[in-house]
């Protein structure tokens, strides 16, 4: 039988090959984790970045509401009605104390 190859030669490319095949897949396998914890920490980033942003609104909410309950407040006191107590304009949702304060503003206006 002939031979193309010495014995040890074919011996060395088998070998060879199937390292290169280990490291394939060991670089497949390494590529795979390293994806699956970028992904993991965009989640996490994008996760933080929308709660930042509900902060914000939720504060800017909260901002708006406090400025209505002192406007409402210093209304009643310049149309020289009972003055609200805080605790219950809080427990108003903005758009009723805007309705109120349009009211209040529009008493205001035709007293002049």
């Amino acid at each position: 039988m002939l031979h193309l190859f010495p014995e040890t030669a074919m011996q060395l490319a088998t070998e060879t090959i199937k390292r290169i095949a280990e490291k394939t897949e060991d670089k497949t396998m390494y590529d795979a984790r390293e994806k699956a914890m970028r992904d993991r920490q965009w989640e996490l980033n994008q996760a933080h970045r929308e709660g930042q942003l509900e902060g914000e609104i939720r504060g800017e909410i909260k901002g708006e509401i406090k400025g209505k309950i002192e406007l409402i407040r210093t209304l009643e006191g310049i149309l020289e009605l009972t003055v609200s107590n805080v605790e219950d304009l809080q427990k108003l949702d903005l758009d009723s104390l805007q309705k109120l304060t349009i009211a209040l503003q529009d008493r205001a206006r035709s007293r002049v």
